[in-house]
């Protein structure tokens, strides 16, 4: 078979991401997850009635969890103890009950949560302060005399001291993060292959991030071919805009565009796109992640051969309509 090229990859890409949006829309399952998300906050008919929100949240969500990290080998059990006390300690540092809490929500409501976990490791060009730069150049400068102290007989070709301060850099790279990460993900932004029944068998997984237009222009890790000639392909977020009706003033006027986030599972790739652009920011790479994709689901009653599980809010919901009914006639 012959090997595809970007462009036949990347309109194959969004061939499945478009199949899997009629699947979803076939099936009811986004308007579903929105009917559920409205009972949830309690815009139900009739809207004389209160919102019930009896849902018990499990305690690993409400309370920190403690971590216990066991050894298989007794020779490293003060390693493993170790590791649990660091990754104990993270989980409260970086606060990753608050992303998880979230995504419990959406285990409750929708049947489903996703979470995103990885590794961040970001560097930034920082500019130096005058005592960083002086540290610098003493210590070229010693690595110079050292150099001339051993051997004299190369010691005239040697940089002066001027000519080595005026290479001392003004910038370098520094570390911004080094740091896991876990971050809560909105489960109408990932999109799955259609025909798969599980996470164990699915062969690829995407997810849609809306992002500022000029933010996405300038980040560097994106092709600079590609980036600076991206347009927009929306706006604010109209659930956000709605917020601000009445006070138009605090609503930014910000263009935004959509990314695609494409992970391969079948290949091991990962991929990045734009909706308005028809080459990759990010050609196919080696998945970046050591455990493979990134996404972690949180899944609540399972339905079996259906990938996606229903929650205690739909399990409940002819149950709340009928209520309302009631209530309604006894009105």
């Amino acid at each position: 078979m012959a090997r595809k090229t970007r462009s036949e990859l990347l309109n194959d890409y969004v061939e499945r991401i478009d199949r899997s949006r009629r699947w979803r829309e076939q099936e009811g399952l986004d308007a579903t997850w929105w009917r559920l998300n409205d009972l949830y906050r309690g815009r139900h008919w009739p809207r004389t009635t209160a919102a019930q929100r009896d849902l018990i949240a499990p305690s690993v969500s409400v309370n920190h969890p403690k971590i216990v990290v066991a050894a298989n080998d007794p020779e490293n059990s003060s390693k493993a103890a170790s590791v649990e006390a660091v990754v104990n300690h993270l989980w409260r540092h970086h606060d990753f009950q608050t992303p998880f809490r979230r995504a419990v929500k959406d285990f409750l409501i929708f049947g489903h949560g996703w979470l995103k976990v990885g590794w961040k490791f970001v560097e930034q060009e920082m500019s130096l302060s005058d005592v960083q730069r002086q540290d610098l150049l003493d210590q070229a400068i010693n690595e110079v005399d050292m150099f001339a102290a051993e051997a004299p007989a190369f010691a005239g070709g040697l940089p002066t001291d001027e000519e080595v301060a005026a290479n001392v850099p003004q910038t370098a790279m520094m570390v911004v993060e080094d740091q896991p990460f876990v971050e809560r993900v909105s489960p109408f932004d990932v999109f799955v292959d259609p025909e798969a029944t599980c996470m164990d068998d699915v062969s690829w997984i995407a997810q849609k991030i809306v992002r500022p237009l000029a933010e996405a222009q300038e980040d560097k890790r994106y092709r600079p071919s590609v980036r600076k000639q991206l347009t927009a392909d929306g706006g604010v977020n109209p659930m956000y805009a709605s917020q601000y009706l009445d006070n138009k003033e605090y609503l930014f006027d910000e263009e935004r565009v959509t990314i695609w986030e494409y992970y391969d599972i079948k290949a091991n790739t990962l991929s990045v796109w734009a909706e308005t652009s028809d080459e990759f920011l990010i050609n196919p790479i080696a998945m970046p992640y050591a455990y493979g994709q990134p996404f972690v689901m949180l899944r609540n009653y399972d339905v079996p051969d259906f990938f996606y599980p229903i929650g205690d809010l739909e399990a409940i919901e002819s149950l709340q309509l009928e209520l309302d009914k009631t209530r309604s006639q006894l009105m």
